[in-house]
């Protein structure tokens, strides 16, 4: 079975965002010894200024840069100490449309599996757009590894 995570993944990443979280402390902390400094000095504009830039930069960095990670971090940790699942599918396509799934940029499979209470097949999978995408040929039977509905290991 190929694993597509591993320990020293969770450690590049937490030691990314450990990184940005730095950067950010810093950046807030100049701009609170701004807010204070302009409160010593009793320059209203600048007091104002410095706390809009502190709450504004805050919210920017921690959204765009800090909670991606966190939550590809959680995937990884999912993926390494999680509850797994393996089931053997036929392998029918891959979506071309990528989507976010718990906060995580992902692209969809269909495999076909045992029919369901409905009488329908298909099981939609995802696929961690951030890794290259295997070879799977329309038909293949494929073991999947997986945690919630995000694959973390296949063997063909």
């Amino acid at each position: 079975m190929q694993d597509l995570y591993s320990d020293k993944d969770y450690a590049d990443i937490s030691s990314q965002l450990k990184k940005r979280y730095l950067c950010l402390g810093i950046l807030c902390a100049f701009f609170l010894a701004l807010f204070i400094l302009a409160m010593v000095t009793r320059t209203e504009w600048l007091a104002i200024a410095s706390l809009i830039l502190f709450f504004g930069s805050m919210v920017f960095v921690i959204d765009l840069f800090c909670l991606p990670l966190s939550r590809y971090r959680k995937l990884i940790a999912a993926a390494l100490a999680g509850r797994t699942h393996t089931e053997t599918l036929e392998f029918s396509k891959l979506e071309e449309e990528i989507s976010v799934v718990d906060g995580v940029r992902c692209r969809g499979m269909i495999f076909l599996g045992a029919p369901d209470k409905h009488g329908s097949r298909e099981q939609r999978f995802y696929w961690d757009a951030e890794r290259p995408l295997p070879a799977f040929q329309p038909g293949q039977q494929v073991t999947l590894k997986y945690t919630g509905r995000n694959i973390i290991g296949y063997e063909t």
